[in-house]
């Protein structure tokens, strides 16, 4: 098994649809998500997905959207995925630091680009008083049960940057961004001596 660092290739545009995003803001702060430990890497292009670790490869013609197309870490079924996000306040100085609630969800990525089944729970970090220039990382983990039946294929962590404050999630939301990564199904992981 290969360990090491795996950075996220991939990192979303800001996504402004919902009510209430605060756009002057999210210019100013920002998330970034590197994933740890990784078992392998994962390809996707125009033909299809392939699975690599170490020796072993699988390939399957699930084909995604362009913009999913590339090479992410891989963990396998059984394993937990563990990942830091960085966030960092870029505002000039003198402006006023940020208190802002970190939400982190990892769900399945569907070939059209959408979002499907959850796995594991949702995962928060409220950072205070993040001052400009200053940045600030936590790690995370989340376990892939073999027992929740996860298709194979690409998977995504989603961060959600939003004020830390008791009204509406997304009336404070100040921006999203998605980072890929993969698990194979736990057929393909056994068949790989995972």
């Amino acid at each position: 098994m290969r360990h090491g660092l795996a950075v996220a290739a991939l990192l979303l545009s800001v996504c402004a649809r919902a009510a209430g995003v605060h756009s002057g803001e999210a210019p100013k702060i920002s998330a970034s998500v590197e994933f740890l430990g990784n078992a392998g890497h994962t390809v996707t292009d125009h033909r299809g997905t392939t699975y690599i670790a170490g020796w072993w490869s699988y390939f399957e013609p699930k084909i995604y959207v362009e913009k999913y197309r590339g090479v992410f870490p891989l963990y396998f079924v059984g394993q937990t995925m563990r990942f830091k996000v960085t966030l960092a306040n870029t505002a000039e100085k003198g402006a006023k630091p940020f208190n802002v609630l970190i939400e982190a969800d990892n769900k399945v990525l569907e070939t059209d680009g959408s979002l499907g089944q959850e796995i594991g729970p949702r995962q928060s970090w409220t950072v205070k008083d993040l001052r400009p220039g200053q940045t600030v990382t936590k790690e995370f983990s989340v376990y892939i049960d073999p027992g929740d039946d996860l298709p194979s294929g690409l998977d995504a962590t989603k961060i959600r940057i939003r004020h830390a404050n008791s009204g509406s999630a997304d009336a404070g939301l100040i921006k999203e961004s998605i980072a890929v990564w993969c698990p194979p199904d736990q057929a393909v992981g056994e068949a790989a001596g995972f």
